[in-house]
């Protein structure tokens, strides 16, 4: 199942996105250098690693090929992050790098942006 959740974003934040003075790069560049905003997408990062067991955690990412329709106020984005895991009861950690494409729409009534991650691959074991 894809993940999503929402993020404030201030108005001057989005006004300097609005007037062209930042690129979308910069823009969310600035919004996760937040440190709440990068603690919940990596978070969302993370979350989609839950069943695999090992306390999957995300600690830094990087945004590739960020696009943006100033029309409706959607883009999309490619994170690029490696998940560690530790397994406590065996004492073994792992890490993977792995790669998760969101979109997004800024709402700028209410001052959000709502993030959906991609639907995950799914094994079916065969």
């Amino acid at each position: 199942m894809a993940k999503d959740f929402k993020l404030p974003v201030s108005i001057d934040h989005l006004q300097k996105f609005a007037d062209d003075t930042v690129s979308i790069d910069e823009f969310l560049s600035v919004f996760f250098g937040d440190d709440q905003n990068n603690a919940n997408m990596r978070q969302g990062l993370a979350s989609y690693f839950y069943d695999n067991g090992g306390s999957p955690e995300v600690r830094e990412f990087d945004i590739v090929d960020a696009k943006f329709d100033t029309n409706d106020l959607t883009g999309s984005f490619k994170c690029i992050f490696t998940v560690y895991y530790f397994f406590t009861c065996s004492d073994i950690k792992n890490d993977k790098r792995e790669n998760i494409t969101w979109k997004f729409k800024i709402d700028d009534t209410n001052l959000t942006i709502a993030f959906v991650g991609e639907e995950p691959w799914v094994w079916d074991g065969d």
